[in-house]
């Protein structure tokens, strides 16, 4: 049975009108909806393994050193986190935005300085600017997708090294 666009309006106003809620995923077939209020917490930390990000930085090395020329080809879709980063990750399908408009100056940079609470991009769904937080306090180490450009729900858009005891 798929959901009509009332439906949908519904689940909306639901969310809209929980206050205990903050975000919402509903799946019924082949049809997924992911929701977010504005301001909502928007990142999932991930660590993995020492032995990972070695190997991933070392074959990131490898592929550069002989591309040369090619370096201004598509950027590599990054799916593991190497470790002692944590992945920050888009909420939903849109446009990636650094900048809360474009006479204005970045969100972060790499090697910025954020609190969990900071808001360190934005992505624009039909005209609806939904902020993304650090959601761990530490230092901008790698901004992943470029500005302007489409991003994929749960994509990893910037790594964030975490401040020691954060």
């Amino acid at each position: 049975m798929p959901l009509s666009h009332t439906d949908v309006r519904r689940i909306l106003e639901i969310l809209d009108s929980a206050a205990h809620l903050e975000s919402l995923d509903v799946t019924v077939g082949d049809f997924e909806l992911h929701a977010r209020k504005p301001g909502a917490s928007s990142t999932r930390v991930e660590r993995v393994p020492q032995a990972t990000a070695s190997r991933l930085a070392e074959s990131t090395q490898a592929s550069e050193a002989p591309a040369g020329a090619s370096s201004a080809a598509a950027p590599e879709l990054l799916t593991e986190v190497p470790e002692g980063l944590v992945a920050v990750r888009s909420p939903m399908v849109g446009s990636f935005y650094l900048r809360p408009s474009p006479d204005q100056p970045p969100f972060v940079a790499v090697g910025s300085t954020v609190q969990a609470d900071d808001t360190v991009c934005l992505v624009e769904v039909m005209k609806m600017f939904n902020t993304v937080k650090a959601g761990v306090t530490g230092t901008v180490e790698r901004i992943v997708i470029e500005n302007g450009k489409p991003v994929q729900h749960d994509q990893i858009v910037m790594l964030i090294k975490p401040t020691q005891g954060a």
